[in-house]
């Protein structure tokens, strides 16, 4: 099982939800049924995206701890809850805006990572392109609203 090739994979499939919602709008689609309005559906995917980053970021605190150099557990925490509050007490823009931070900041965690060599140089690529990709639907999804 080559672990590159799947993870590579996955993280463009899981891009998809994004680019979906910004190029949707140019076709005319502002919702999907049952899901409801694109930019709730991003802002949803986005908080469910948000998370698993910031798990990632718990997984490689607990099992490389000295690696690391700061404490993930609390960068992760504090970058995850607050897209949670901006999710639900801000507008569909703070959500969204939030969670476009947080994919840039979780990257740049993890390109300090990839440069003391917690995580691959492959790996970062990926998550880079991901990240580019997201950020980019992010951007085109908020002109719209």
């Amino acid at each position: 099982m080559n672990d590159k090739r799947i993870y590579s994979i996955l993280a463009m499939a899981g891009v998809t939800p994004f680019v979906a919602c910004a190029i949707l709008p140019l076709a005319g689609v502002d919702s999907i049924a049952p899901l409801g309005p694109l930019a709730q559906v991003a802002a949803s995917y986005g908080l469910a995206i948000v998370s698993f980053l910031t798990g990632i970021h718990w997984a490689t605190q607990l099992y490389d701890r000295q690696q690391t150099g700061f404490n993930l557990l609390i960068a992760s925490n504090i970058i995850f809850v607050g897209v949670w509050l901006a999710y639900v007490i801000g507008s569909l823009e703070v959500a969204l805006t939030a969670q476009l931070v947080a994919l840039l900041v979780l990257l740049g965690i993890d390109r300090w990572l990839w440069r003391y060599g917690v995580i691959t140089a492959h790996y970062y690529r990926t998550r880079g392109a991901a990240t580019t990709l997201a950020a980019l639907s992010l951007i085109g999804l908020l002109l719209t609203l």
